[in-house]
């Protein structure tokens, strides 16, 4: 017979600015403020973010709480290794390491240099970008 409070949160778009040490930092997209969130708050999320990326974060009591990145996001291969040729089975995938230093797999065809999309919800590799 006890009482909860329901928890008030909020939703903001922000954009994303730039990356320190510690922190990620956001501009509101119609008051201009800044905010600052701890990178340890959004795991491996901070190694997605770009330059006007536009985010949304939750807040409750005025605080971050944390950060949806769009569903879809652009990213480039910098090394994966090269297909092994008679690698034909559908499901083979190979290991990549992505321009901001994660790690994923990848399909044969996808090279050193190809620009993919990778879901920020998955972190996985969804299509080639011609």
């Amino acid at each position: 017979s006890e009482t909860v409070e329901k928890a008030e949160l909020e939703e903001k778009k922000f954009n994303f600015l730039y990356l320190d040490e510690k922190n990620c930092h956001f501009m509101d997209n119609k008051t201009f403020e800044q905010i600052s969130i701890l990178k340890s708050l959004t795991g491996d999320k901070y190694k997605l973010l770009k330059e006007n990326l536009e985010v949304s974060i939750l807040f409750m009591d005025e605080k971050p709480l944390s950060i949806e990145l769009p569903i879809n996001v652009e990213c480039i291969v910098d090394v994966t290794d090269v297909a092994i040729k008679g690698q034909t089975a559908a499901s083979s995938y190979k290991p990549a390491t992505l321009d901001n230093g994660l790690k994923i797999n990848v399909p044969p065809f996808v090279e050193s240099g190809d620009k993919i999309i990778l879901d920020t919800r998955t972190f996985e590799y969804v299509k080639k970008i011609n």
